[in-house]
């Protein structure tokens, strides 16, 4: 939580500007410039993890802009997302062949662009996508093709290999893919099973290499987590959770965990402290 990545939000609009900087800032380190020509200037000393560009600027607009930054050092292979007040579908399909990963219509809801915001992170690689949330959305590939839903499959399977996969997977799905357009659907399910395979295999290995702790160590912990929570010592409790984690947790521990992580990275710290409180109570306390 120490190290925020940096989004770059470039508007003429200042509104625009200060509403992405109050609905981002508790997440991320928000720059803000409200023209082109600045975040140019910006860029030649600076590279953001993600920028979120306004189509719709006066003298030079998101497209311009865009064009100019991917001619730049700092500016070449940054995640960038559009934003637009309309659906201009020339202005879209001409920032997705400048290398735009996204568009977002204005007024946004926070949610969904946090989403968005989320989701390219992870397409770009800045943010590791998990073994386990592949082997989800692939199981999730799977369940559509059974219920015969082939195009919401393909989808699906489009969303994944835009993520930062390892080859053999990536391979494999893009040949499941071929599969499903072809209508050979029993091929693409075949090659999914071995995707699955495959991943039950990466994630036993990340979950055999953690040592075990025991019920008395875990209860005590999260203890220790409460009482940095009690004290407003986020960062502290965030760490320990952290370290918690890498252990071998029974499942409904580790989600817990996970849970009361995500609480902390949304800073409300509240609802973690009266969740930690309640989970306490319930446990049992292991003898001395």
């Amino acid at each position: 939580m120490e190290n925020k990545l940096r989004i770059l939000a470039v508007d003429d609009n200042i509104i625009n500007l200060a509403t992405i900087e109050q609905e981002l800032k508790t997440k991320y380190e928000i720059i803000t410039m409200n023209s082109g020509f600045r975040a140019i200037q910006y860029l030649k000393t600076a590279r953001p993890d993600l920028i979120l560009l306004d189509i719709q600027m006066a003298l030079k607009d998101g497209i311009e802009t865009l064009k100019e930054i991917r001619t730049m050092e700092n500016g070449a292979n940054i995640p960038v997302i559009m934003l637009t007040s309309k659906q201009d579908k020339e202005s879209i399909l001409e920032s997705s062949r400048l290398g735009a990963f996204d568009y977002v219509l204005k007024p946004f809801k926070t949610e969904d662009l946090q989403e968005r915001i989320i989701r390219t992170l992870k397409r770009a690689g800045v943010i590791e996508v998990k073994e386990s949330e592949i082997y989800e959305k692939v199981k999730d590939v799977e369940a559509e093709i059974r219920d015969g839903n082939i195009k919401n499959a393909i989808t699906k399977l489009d969303e994944i290999l835009h993520f930062k996969i390892d080859e053999e997977i990536s391979g494999r799905l893009q040949n499941a893919r071929f599969r499903l357009k072809s209508e050979d659907t029993q091929t693409a399910l075949r090659l999914l099973e071995r995707v699955v395979k495959i991943l039950e295999r990466f994630i036993h290995e990340e979950t055999v290499t953690k040592l075990p702790i025991s019920n008395r160590d875990i209860f005590e912990w999260l203890k220790r987590v409460l009482n940095d929570l009690e004290n407003f010592r986020v960062r502290e409790a965030s760490k320990k959770l952290e370290n918690l984690q890498s252990y071998l947790l029974p499942p409904d521990i580790q989600k817990f965990c996970e849970t009361i992580q995500a609480h902390l990275e949304e800073y409300d710290d509240g609802a973690a402290e009266d969740e930690l409180r309640q989970k306490l109570s319930t446990m049992m306390t292991p003898p001395n």
